[in-house]
């Protein structure tokens, strides 16, 4: 006789409970197997398009990497010519300034921003409320003139840029812009 651990109604009922559960399964298609393969390689097919996905990411991602790079020295070398040009101009009207780029990490809301001071005053941000109108013409116009060397184009154009200029800054900005004209500047 065989040593047994639990009675014979325990072991009725758990071969119910594994028939009941046997005859759920008891209406398979003959086609799951089928089913099975096509599914397996549709699922590895995906997979596969993931993997593919997910280096072209990498390698996108590491163009616009290079591209920003790339992009950054181009904008701070064409600034630093700029600025300097800037400051020049800025000591002929007895200013002193810079421009600088803010938000270089992100190209979409990168932007210059133009600080200027006059009669001795440390810059400050180009604004309506920290210069007066003449010494924020003289800025804007002293900032165009030093961006002309690096913009190709036909002609160029700019109305009543003098009007709150005092005499001395209206003279010495005419004066650079004859310059400019005649490539001297």
């Amino acid at each position: 006789r065989i040593a047994v651990l639990r009675s014979p109604y325990e072991i009725i009922d758990e071969i119910r409970i594994i028939d009941g559960r046997l005859s759920a399964m008891a209406d398979v298609s003959e086609d799951v197997e089928k089913m099975y393969e096509s599914y397996s390689k549709l699922y590895f097919e995906l997979k596969e398009k993931a993997r593919v996905a997910a280096e072209n990411r990498e390698k996108t991602l590491e163009e616009i990497k290079d591209r920003m790079e790339s992009w950054r020295n181009i904008v701070n070398s064409l600034l630093e010519s700029v600025n300097n040009e800037y400051r020049n101009i800025l000591l002929q009207v007895a200013g002193e300034g810079f421009v600088r780029l803010i938000n270089e990490n992100d190209i979409e809301a990168a932007g210059l921003e133009i600080c200027v001071g006059f009669k001795g005053s440390q810059p400050v941000q180009l604004n309506i409320y920290s210069q007066s109108g003449g010494e924020r013409s003289t800025a804007t116009m002293s900032f165009l003139l030093a961006l002309q060397k690096h913009i190709k184009s036909p002609f160029r154009a700019i109305d009543e840029y003098d009007v709150h200029m005092d005499p001395r800054n209206r003279e010495a900005i005419a004066n650079l812009l004859i310059s400019a004209v005649k490539g001297e500047g």
